[in-house]
């Protein structure tokens, strides 16, 4: 120990010198370079730092697996609408009246549908709307298709 505190003097000025030889021996306010762990700041700022990173990335899964359910829901709308349209411009009766329902599947038992056949400017053309509703927590989404024959 003395051949270290010898060292440490070589570099020191006089007024240093005097309290090195008295057993203080100057190191830094964070961390002693004596010292083989962490400081208690540098523990809580790393803890802190985990802490905003894995909330961050728990509020990321979380929307994504929303967002993947409200694109399972369009692309299901949109395929019973697309259906319902075919369905529609198959039978070739195109009379204006609106007709709404629900569909008989048990996999969309959560749909329900509006079809209306409507008039246009021109005497030979109708306009066929289907539209494909759902619930979205509270509120109704839709997917509308149009044609006109």
């Amino acid at each position: 120990m003395k051949q270290k505190r010898q060292s440490d003097m070589v570099t020191m000025g006089q007024g240093e010198r005097s309290k090195a030889a008295k057993g203080f021996i100057p190191h830094s306010a964070i961390r002693n370079p004596q010292s083989n762990g962490f400081t208690l700041l540098e523990v809580m700022m790393a803890v802190m730092l985990m802490s905003f990173v894995l909330v961050s990335l728990l509020g990321l899964s979380n929307r994504s697996v929303q967002d993947v359910t409200i694109a399972d829901h369009i692309t299901t709308a949109t395929l019973l609408s697309k259906r319902l349209m075919t369905e529609t411009l198959a039978a070739r009766v195109f009379l204006p009246k609106e007709e709404e329902g629900e569909f008989t599947e048990e996999d969309f038992s959560d749909y329900t549908w509006k079809k209306t056949i409507a008039a246009t400017p021109l005497p030979q053309v109708m306009e066929v709307r289907v539209a494909v509703l759902w619930k979205e927590g509270s509120r109704e989404e839709m997917v509308e298709l149009v044609s006109y024959e």
